[in-house]
């Protein structure tokens, strides 16, 4: 029996596997997506995106207090020249977003659709050959599945 939270991290992966350029997204990130607790950071200069449990806490809502509010950091690194890291850094920031869009139907019942927080840079030297951001999505989850 899965836990609640490798639940969640399994729907979001899903989304995030639909992040490839011939689906009309910018990137073909979602070719190398993998999860916690071991998530591959590639080295050989391919993407990779790995959602990460990040933190739990007791739900805001009083409505749901029978839930825990999960955060999930997306950690997203795809190969980018010098002199267009920035633009490449914006389209996996965006390739995120838009997979996530629209796509309640992935989570099961009494799971929230992870919601956009924050998106920070993650930082690398000019001749890396790579970008890298960490996005930041949260939503309550059962505390037991």
């Amino acid at each position: 029996m899965s836990s609640p939270r490798a639940i969640y991290l399994a729907a979001i992966a899903d989304c995030l596997r639909r992040i490839r350029a011939s689906s009309g997204y910018n990137t073909d990130a979602g070719l190398a997506v993998t999860l916690e607790p071991a998530p591959v950071v590639s080295e050989d200069g391919k993407p990779v995106l790995s959602p990460v449990w990040e933190r739990q806490a007791r739900a805001t809502d009083p409505a749901a207090r029978n839930k825990r509010m999960t955060t999930v950091a997306i950690l997203a690194k795809v190969p980018a020249a010098y002199g267009n890291a920035q633009g490449v850094l914006d389209m996996i920031v965006q390739d995120v977003e838009t997979c996530l869009r629209d796509q309640q139907f992935r989570f099961p019942a009494g799971y929230d659709f992870p919601q956009y927080q924050s998106a920070e840079p993650i930082a690398a030297s000019a001749a890396a050959g790579w970008v890298g951001a960490v996005i930041t999505v949260s939503g309550h989850i059962p505390i037991h599945s």
